[in-house]
């Protein structure tokens, strides 16, 4: 924030002109730390906001009577710990004094923060209540205690829910694992390890068992609070870097220029700021998502050396919960390396998580109706979260009757938890907007939104439900629901106008100013890559490869700009001897997507630079683009034997039996696809199309009208595009009903005339009814829509030997399909069937030119 004299005005101030309640914050310190330290933070603060000698006492004097009147209009105590602050008899009695008035309610809260790395929160100097219950955290900048302080005073104004630290201490079960732990940690004659790994799949309880375990094995107390980052496969070392110094811990650093700074360098200073971590006696919990870990089961090299590089203290260091589980290789000889594998609740564990957290939330079940709930539980911590707040919300009879939303929580939890927000667009657009950030700080999120009471309570009824979840060394950030997130991504679900009319004011205005003020790790890392989408102009020194990444990925993903990223990754791989190998990999790899896209020939150079099955994949990728689909089989095959469950290559191999109507191939993959992720409208659609192809022979009503209704329930105009086809097909060859097939795509090629897929699936149901003179209209659509280089070209051209075979022009049609010279023998062997058993209606004998 900036100050009183800055050209922007912070909250505070605002809130001050409003007339609303403005809390301030009491600023009690050593006068030997004033200049080097706190001045600075009161200045970041601004003059409304706290109680400070320069701003608040007269003549800059403190006195008993001065000290009392600014605590008296105080709400928050921030207490800056240092040596000489812990031996100040001024500071003593403030302390002392700010205690009272907490315990009578005039005070709100109090904030220790430590500001002298030799001070650790077990100094015996500290009083024994403040350790017990405050989360003592070493923080060496002050711009960084300044946001600390800014959180605390917004929590305060909002007076925040006081339950969900209570709720975030129950633990259950997990008994072999934390034994296991305290073992490790109790041998005698192997050294303590520096980091824990849990690894599972996200939403088990990976952190949770790390807390518990550091707790059981006394080497943290209760009511210890790590501080925490996380981490993705689409982000390297100076990510790790930037949200480490992010944290406070250590003193200014050099940040700039790592597009062109050797890895060792890199490595040393991840290394100090990790020592510095370690002098402040904490543990830094990681959440990571492919970057530590990554998809192959390896740790990085770069971490695998910082460990290398650190000093054995005999103490944990980092606590990380991954998505990826571990080769064990990794770990046989690194005593430095505790490696544990959560799996699912059994069910002991989960009917106990239920009996806890439904007395939590006051709710007396029965033990009838405990068995009840808990049978329909399998294994999710937060699935029995959910069970417990269904019946608070319904009561028990309804419960009851709605179990099956229970049952379906884990497969369905997308869903579930958009469809509360379904008919209050406010909320969810907000949802939409904190899954633009992989993490996002609070004076970002009410500098968009603006600070009215609707958004706080919204936040805090996030914060409870797990939809959202706080990040930080003091939860200075929040964090949405990774499938919240993804699913919002995945369908490109859109702001509003005013939010993006404010995140472009807010780019400006970062723009103009992020080379004179340290940012947040969070706006830093989303307004560079914006910066990067709008192609604004950007000091090279600041950015890093991840950034380019990200960029590259959303431009594909969103935007179709493969242009751009062709550029983009040109640019940055200028700096390739600077990068983490496995990031370069990944910035190689959407270059030759884009390429293909294109349909670029430089593709065909660029792929021989990447290994393994991705190099299968894109070829076969590549081949499916340019429409040859034998050659694009061979390599997805190729791709997936050598990578078994290769979603990626999976997917794509779906696509291509498709396009080729080889849906008995399809059907398994499809089938597998579709039940790793039923939220994902194109594994639904896919699935369907082949379960459409053979239900004259097997009888698939039941699925088929499940895979309807979930695409029904998505509700992305994606998915609304795909359940209006899929309807169609349904009516058409299920149902045999003509009329209301026609209609639906009819209205489907009306609604989305640029989607060629409404029109394929409009021909289909015209050549079932006969609609000769139909299919010839559509037929001309598409040649406006398909050229040569189309990879639909080969369906066009089967599409025109059905017509001319349906018009008595088989050997014309039969010439047409002869030129299909990409496709495999037993597709066009079927096609050539095809045409031959084609009836020729009686009113329709007659030549036709195509």
């Amino acid at each position: 924030m900036q100050d009183n004299n800055g050209p922007c005005r912070n909250f505070y101030q605002l809130v001050f002109e409003e007339g609303k309640f403005m809390p301030r914050a009491f600023l009690s310190h050593s006068s030997a730390d004033k200049k080097s330290y706190v001045e600075m933070v009161a200045k970041k603060l601004g003059y409304n906001t706290c109680v400070y000698d320069e701003f608040s006492f007269e003549e800059g004097m403190k006195s008993a009577e001065e000290i009392m009147k600014g605590l008296s209009r105080s709400d928050l105590f921030v207490l800056f710990l240092s040596d000489s602050a812990l031996e100040s008899n001024w500071v003593k009695n403030e302390l002392n004094t700010a205690q009272e008035l907490l315990n009578t309610g005039d005070m709100k809260r109090i904030l220790p923060i430590i500001i002298d790395k030799n001070i650790t929160y077990k100094d015996n100097r500290i009083p024994q209540w403040l350790r017990d219950e405050y989360n003592l955290k070493y923080v060496s900048r002050p711009t960084v205690a300044a946001r600390r302080i800014t959180q605390k005073l917004r929590e305060i104004s909002w007076e925040q829910h006081p339950r969900l630290k209570e709720k975030d201490q129950i633990f259950v079960g997990r008994n072999n694992l934390t034994k296991t732990f305290e073992e490790r940690i109790d041998a005698f004659d192997l050294q303590t390890p520096t980091c824990i790994f849990a690894s599972g799949i996200r939403k088990i309880g990976r952190r949770t068992l790390l807390k518990n375990c550091l707790t059981k094995s006394n080497v943290v107390d209760d009511s210890y609070q790590p501080p925490i980052i996380t981490l993705n496969s689409h982000e390297g070392l100076e990510d790790f870097i930037i949200r480490i110094y992010d944290l406070g811990f250590s003193g200014e650093f050099n940040l700039s220029d790592f597009m062109t700074t050797e890895i060792d360098h890199k490595i040393g200073i991840a290394t100090e700021l990790i020592r510095d971590i370690q002098v402040a006696k904490e543990i830094l919990f990681i959440l990571d998502n492919g970057c530590i870990i990554t998809p192959d089961r390896e740790i990085n090299q770069w971490f695998l050396q910082i460990l290398s590089h650190l000093p054995n203290q005999d103490r944990v260091t980092f606590g990380i919960a991954s998505s990826f589980r571990l080769d064990k290789k990794y770990i046989r000889t690194r005593n430095n390396i505790f490696y544990i594998e959560v799996p699912e609740l059994d069910k002991v564990e989960r009917e106990g998580l239920l009996k806890r957290y439904s007395k939590f939330e006051k709710l007396e079940l029965q033990p009838d109706e405990l068995k009840f709930f808990g049978d329909l539980l399998n294994g999710y911590p937060e699935q029995v979260y959910y069970a417990v707040d269904l019946i608070k919300d319904l009561g028990i009879f309804q419960a009851k009757k709605d179990s099956y939303l229970i049952q379906e929580f884990n497969t369905e939890r997308v869903n579930i938890l958009m469809n509360k927000y379904d008919n209050n667009q406010k909320s969810k657009d907000f949802l939409y907007f904190l899954s633009e950030f992989e993490f996002v700080d609070y004076d970002f999120i009410f500098e968009i939104v603006g600070d009215e009471e609707f958004y706080i309570n919204l936040l805090n009824e996030l914060l409870a439900s797990a939809i959202c979840e706080h990040l930080g060394a003091n939860k200075e950030y929040i964090r949405i629901n990774d499938i919240i997130r993804d699913f919002v991504k995945r369908n490109n679900l859109s702001l509003p106008k005013e939010y993006k009319d404010k995140l472009e004011d807010h780019l400006n205005n970062f723009l103009s100013n992020y080379q004179k003020e340290e940012k947040s790790a969070a706006d830093l890392l989303y307004s560079m890559k914006e910066a990067l989408i709008q192609g604004k102009s950007i000091d090279e020194k600041y950015l890093i490869p991840s950034q380019f990444l990200k960029t590259m990925t959303e431009l594909y993903d969103r935007h179709k700009r493969y242009g751009e990223i062709v550029k983009l990754a040109d640019r940055v791989l200028q700096n390739e001897e600077y990068m983490d190998h496995r990031i370069t990999e990944e910035i190689r790899y959407y270059l030759c997507l884009a390429l293909a896209r294109q349909k670029d020939s430089r593709f065909l150079q660029e792929v021989q630079k990447i290994d393994g099955a991705n190099h299968d994949f894109l070829f076969g990728f590549f081949f499916r683009i340019t429409g040859n689909y034998r050659k694009a089989i061979e390599r997805l095959e190729t791709a997936i034997e050598k990578r078994p469950h290769f979603s990626f290559a999976e997917r794509e191999l779906v696509n291509v039996y498709l396009l080729i109507e080889d849906f008995e191939r399809a059907l398994t993959l499809a089938k597998q696809n579709y039940e790793r992720d039923k939220n994902n409208p194109y594994h639904i659609q896919a699935y369907f199309r082949c379960l459409i192809a053979e239900d004259k022979i097997n009888g698939n009503e039941e699925k088929m009208e499940e895979l309807l209704d979930n695409l029904n329930k998505l509700k992305t105009e994606k998915a609304k595009q795909m359940y209006m086809r899929a309807k169609a097909q349904y009516l058409a060859f299920h149902k045999d009903d003509e009329i209301g097939a026609l209609e639906l795509a009819d209205l489907a090629t009306k609604t989305y005339s640029h989607d060629i897929y409404c029109w394929f699936t409009k021909f289909d149901i015209c050549e079932k009814y006969d609609k000769i003179d139909e299919m010839g209209n559509i037929l001309k659509v598409l040649d406006k829509m398909i050229d040569k280089n189309s990879s639909f070209y080969s369906i066009l051209i089967n599409l025109k030997a059905l017509y001319l075979a349906k018009s008595d022009q088989k050997p014309e049609a039969l010439k047409l399909v002869f030129s299909l010279n990409n496709y495999p023998e037993n597709a066009l062997d079927k096609i050539i069937k095809r045409i031959e058993s084609t009836k020729i209606p009686r009113m329709n004998k007659r030549s036709i030119k195509i």
